[in-house]
């Protein structure tokens, strides 16, 4: 272990064992709870376990007997600077000791890898990694969340499961790829599908694209939405059968095995480009044929004769979903083709038209990020409004299901107790229904109760994920605009480029708020000599027309709302909402009436129902009455209705000043 100490740099120890002992503190009382109910049960509650540390003496890793919560008690072996928070896969001392790259951590990425399901893709471990604070928080960071994504389990014997009423297959990379090249070498056309979260959108309202991807061999999960949703259903997902990462696999077993390969769709020149990257690396592999996807419907018939003609194993089809799944579905009883697969974009990556997201982005499920930044336009739509909308939909099955489950279970037991014995005394028999007839009567309002309050949690947690989802891949797209509009502000006037500003929150709790500055520095003390001119009705909020204190360039900003960007930081951080009430002054909810307080009940946010009818236009009174309506009537479909509403009112600069 000396070994590795010694390329620890102490700023890493020093972060690490501040945040380790912080965190420790919190949860004391918590494990204390734990520790003293295991005693009482079981007589024991704490042992310890010993991994290798590459010297003489081993580490002593204590933990519970039950394993839950067991993880906080390694903050104590980083705080000696045994472990960290991440590294290499700790092993056991009774296991052979094999050399550490860097010091063992709570978290490994070797197990993340396999909890990832990308266990298939060859990664390293950075020799440096506890070289840099930056680098170290960093890794803890990409590891924790690739964590959150996944479940603890990572084997598992289920082949099949349904989600959202599609049939998926349980399978590793392997077991994928293998099933392919088996039905290759038939001439009983097979159809194969992946499906991400998009897919699994569309199928929930489109059925006869659900019913082509329940009636296809087998179904792969790809992506981390799934792996996610599996996790909520306790299912332990084997693989991310995704296929950019199975195609170069597929092309080199297919090589290897002599099956051969037809590449149909993309563009015009895409599906050759690919082949031939794929020739060059592999030159083995047989392409049996190519074909774009722009040819027209009479043309079908000529594709397909093609197809056949060229006596290919394997059929890879390039059309996007649903397209290229109804397309197989409608001709696969025409194909000779062993096997059919419905590949996406596939050919657009391997012909070098759109790079792959770099490994750490794949490594926490976050490669969507990367197609975001890279075709924004076309992306938008399917990852801001669709990852969200996935999860909500995942989210709202789950509760049906349990609360059917708990349904049947009570009828179950009514039907048992409500049917008399032979030698029952009848009124005994009719009291005893009545009162069980009562109590389903309180179990149903109960459940309707249960249900009233889960929907409000369901909305506030599709809330947040929408805030978080839109807040970071805004906050990337707008970069270069976030830096001209700094740049700009610097050079017309001296001071700070983000002004900041104490509002109140939820609850009237207390948060400082960012904005670029579009005012001159000493705007707040020549406030007293202008509210005299304010032209907000109402007295509460101060609005002026021809404000003297707005600069050149925050008149611009001011106009185009440029100058709200910076609070998507406080949409990320949790203190503000995309859509809400805005968050007022301390000094104006101290002129609230009671009513008006209602205005403080949710987190306040960018924009709402009075800043798409009118902004500065509408009185205050007037404000408090929209925001209210707001608040009761709030849900994540009319959130992502008034981000729409927001374009507009943004470009047309309606009641902006």
């Amino acid at each position: 272990m000396r070994t590795h100490i010694k390329n620890i740099s102490w700023s890493v120890r020093i972060v690490e064992s501040i945040i380790s002992l912080i965190l420790l503190l919190l949860v004391s009382p918590l494990l204390l709870l734990k520790a003293c109910y295991l005693k009482y049960q079981h007589a024991q509650a704490i042992e310890v376990v010993y991994l290798h540390s590459g010297n003489e003496k081993p580490i002593a890793l204590l933990q519970f007997i039950q394993p839950q919560w067991s993880y906080w008690l390694g903050l104590i072996n980083v705080i000696k600077g045994e472990l960290g928070f991440v590294g290499c896969q700790y092993q056991y001392e009774v296991l052979e000791y094999q050399d550490y790259i860097v010091r063992p951590g709570l978290m490994s990425f070797s197990q993340m890898h396999s909890r990832m399901g990308i266990a298939y893709d060859k990664f390293t471990i950075d020799p440096k990694l506890n070289a840099s604070v930056s680098r170290y928080i960093l890794t803890t960071l990409r590891c924790l969340i690739g964590y959150t994504l996944s479940s603890k389990m990572v084997c598992t014997s289920q082949t099949h499961f349904t989600l959202l009423k599609v049939a998926i297959s349980n399978v590793t990379m392997k077991q994928a790829i293998d099933s392919l090249l088996t039905s290759g070498r038939s001439r009983n056309c097979d159809a194969f599908a992946f499906v991400n979260t998009d897919c699994m959108n569309i199928a929930h309202t489109n059925i006869e694209y659900r019913q082509v991807l329940n009636q296809t061999k087998q179904v792969f999960a790809d992506g981390s939405g799934l792996r996610l949703a599996c996790k909520y259903n306790h299912i332990v997902l084997k693989d991310n059968v995704n296929g950019t990462d199975m195609f170069p696999r597929l092309c080199e077993q297919a090589a290897k095995n002599g099956t051969s390969i037809y590449f149909l769709g993309a563009k015009p020149g895409v599906a050759e480009k690919a082949a031939a990257n794929m020739t060059k690396r592999y030159p083995q592999l047989r392409i049996a044929g190519i074909q774009d996807g722009y040819f027209k419907a009479h043309q079908t018939e000529d594709v397909i004769k093609h197809i056949n003609q060229s006596d290919s194993g394997i059929l890879l089809v390039a059309m996007g979903a649903p397209t290229q799944e109804m397309w197989i579905a409608n001709h696969q009883h025409q194909l000779n083709v062993g096997a059919a697969v419905g590949v996406g974009g596939l050919f657009d990556f391997y012909a070098d038209a759109v790079t792959r997201a770099p490994l750490a982005l794949r490594q926490m499920g976050m490669e969507w990020t990367w197609r975001l930044m890279q075709e924004p336009k076309r992306m938008w739509r399917r990852y801001i409004i669709g990852n969200p909308l996935f999860v909500l939909r995942v989210l709202i099955d789950l509760i049906a299901q349990r609360l059917l489950a708990h349904k049947s279970a009570n009828k179950a037991t009514l039907q048992f107790a409500s049917t008399p014995s032979q030698n029952a005394n009848p009124l005994v028999a009719t009291s005893i229904n009545v009162n069980l007839l009562d109590a389903t009567t309180q179990r149903k309002s109960w459940g309707k109760q249960r249900w009233f309050f889960s929907k409000i949690k369901l909305n506030q947690i599709s809330k947040r994920l929408l805030d978080i989802s839109a807040s970071a891949s805004l906050l990337l797209m707008l970069s270069p605009l976030l830096l001209l509009t700094a740049c700009a502000i610097r050079l017309e006037s001296k001071g700070n480029v983000f002004f900041s500003q104490t509002r109140a929150g939820q609850d009237n709790q207390p948060f400082t708020m960012f904005k670029f500055r579009s005012m001159f520095t000493d705007a707040e003390a020549r406030l007293g000599k202008l509210t005299a001119q304010n032209d907000m009705q109402g007295g509460v909020l101060f609005k002026m027309k021809s404000d003297p204190r707005i600069t050149h360039i925050g008149a611009w900003i001011r106009k185009l709302s440029i100058d709200e960007l910076p609070q998507l930081w406080n949409v990320f951080k949790g203190d503000m909402s995309l859509v809400g009430p805005r968050p007022a002054l301390p000094s104006e909810v101290n002129q609230y009436q009671l009513s008006d307080r209602r205005r403080l009940m949710v987190k306040p946010g960018i924009t709402c129902i009075w800043q798409v009818s009118g902004r500065s236009h509408i009185p205050f009174d007037k404000q408090v009455e929209l925001d209210v309506d707001y608040i009761y009537q709030q849900s994540l479909i009319k959130d992502i209705k008034l981000l729409f509403k927001t374009i507009p009112a943004v470009i047309f600069a309606r009641g902006a000043y």
